[in-house]
């Protein structure tokens, strides 16, 4: 995967089938999530100067091509400019992969917070809280990029409570999504090529490639690689079951009931009835077994429960 490809992507000047190639690699390799996220923090700088740029266009591309050549292991297709005519194009790109040695270059030590089958909860070094779900990685670095935090969600979820600091915003990247917040709390779900952000308190920014949202409390936004960025009101408060193991369903329908059931206690819950995915359920379960649950859902909407080799089945 060349860097032009992926700077190409954050501009969304790619075809289809590139598309869908980078976002393939994004989501083939944690290793390749992190470097993603390196670049669109970098690309995302980068653009505030390109107004203010007096650089030699044609003279720093050719620079860039030389010093990126020397990085190389192994030969490559030469690298071209993505379209003549995006002259400061050229010029941005430039910054952000020659920034991009420098940070992979000079990056100090960075702490890895892994929780594998327990929640844990942990204090980054600027006083923010987060709480990671079960099976989920978070990345560190106290090397940033100037005046930004940075984390690096590679899969599961994590509930963010970010210390305010208007001089210093706190960036979580996933994936090829960008969170970007200044003080707040919100949940942000990270699983294969999709991402979930939910805002409790504050205000969130949420950017893939060129395209941005804002989220206030009480919204949230889904993204993944068929629809990008869609920004819903967050009805229930079920994505706090893993800190408060406490389940809030209001109005809420059966299949996302299920979805957090299957997560929470590892279960595989198959709704074979369709007609039942769209039932609305407002209860709230706590330290409540699966079974009793189970027996709860049953009941209310009069369907039956059984269990067929590892799966348990509502119909």
């Amino acid at each position: 995967m060349t860097d032009e490809l992926l700077v190409k992507f954050l501009l969304k000047e790619t075809s289809p089938e590139e598309d869908r190639q980078v976002k393939d690699w994004i989501a083939a390799d944690p290793a390749h999530q992190k470097q993603f996220s390196d670049i669109s923090l970098i690309w995302s700088t980068s653009k505030n100067l390109e107004s203010k740029s007096t650089v030699d266009e044609n003279a720093a591309w050719e620079r860039f091509k030389q010093r990126a050549g020397e990085r190389k292991t192994a030969p490559e297709t030469v690298i071209r400019p993505i379209k003549r005519d995006f002259n400061w194009l050229k010029v941005a790109a430039t910054i952000v992969l020659v920034s991009l040695i420098g940070l992979l270059l000079f990056r100090k030590s960075e702490t890895q917070f892994t929780a594998s089958n327990k929640v844990i909860t942990e204090t980054l070094p600027d006083g923010s809280v987060i709480t990671l779900n079960k099976n989920s990685s978070l990345t560190y670095s106290s090397s940033l990029l100037g005046k930004k935090r940075q984390v690096d969600l590679a899969k599961g979820e994590v509930f963010f409570k970010v210390k305010p600091d208007k001089a210093k915003p706190f960036v979580i990247s996933s994936g090829a999504v960008l969170v970007e917040v200044v003080g707040t709390s919100f949940n942000v779900k990270h699983k294969g090529t999709a991402t979930e952000v939910i805002v409790e308190t504050g205000i969130v920014k949420v950017s893939e490639g060129s395209e941005t949202v804002i989220l206030h409390a009480g919204e949230k936004v889904f993204v993944d690689s068929q629809q990008k960025l869609r920004v819903e009101k967050s009805t229930d408060q079920l994505h706090n079951y893993y800190r408060s193991k406490i389940f809030v369903a209001s109005n809420t329908p059966l299949w996302r009931v299920i979805e957090i059931m299957n997560e929470a206690y590892q279960a595989q819950i198959v709704i074979e009835n369709p007609e039942l995915r769209n039932l609305t359920l407002t209860t709230t379960f706590k330290n409540e077994s699966l079974g009793e649950i189970l027996k709860v859902i049953s009941e209310t909407f009069n369907i039956s429960v059984t269990q067929k080799d590892n799966q348990i089945i509502l119909k």
